[in-house]
């Protein structure tokens, strides 16, 4: 599987730091952060887990055009509606978009994906074709 990753990257300097932690002025641009995936392979199938606490499973829409898997999510950054002001905030919900290519050797149709305490599922089975058999003992006579 190729991974195909799409984040805006951004490097703070110590300026932008020192006024973030000391000040609570934001300076910095919000960045874009794509959660952790684990990728196995079996057998049978292949297995994607994807990081994601503080999503529901209406959240998130997964896509298969072509060749390319794509997970996504749109949420609003976890807007705070009350009068809080952090001091330093590092943590926030925002949207992601993570494309995976997948092998002409998986079952398109019996992709399935599950979601359950942060963490999101994806089996990919593979074509019977592609399972290879099992070893078999040939008898010498």
């Amino acid at each position: 599987m190729n991974i195909i990753r799409k984040t805006t990257p951004w490097f703070p300097s110590l300026f932008d730091e020192f006024f973030t932690r000391d000040f609570g002025i934001d300076l910095a641009p919000r960045t874009y952060q794509t959660p952790a995936v684990n990728i196995t392979e079996k057998e049978d199938a292949f297995h994607l887990e994807l990081v994601a606490p503080g999503k529901e499973k209406k959240d998130f829409s997964v896509e298969l055009e072509e060749d390319t898997l794509t997970i996504s999510t749109n949420s609003d950054s976890g807007i705070v509606e009350d009068d809080t002001q952090f001091t330093r905030r590092e943590f926030d919900y925002a949207s992601f978009n993570r494309s995976f290519h997948i092998p002409e050797t998986i079952d398109t149709k019996s992709i399935k994906a599950n979601y359950k305490n942060g963490l999101l599922s994806i089996v990919l089975p593979k074509l019977k074709e592609a399972i290879p058999e099992p070893k078999k003992q040939i008898e010498i006579r």
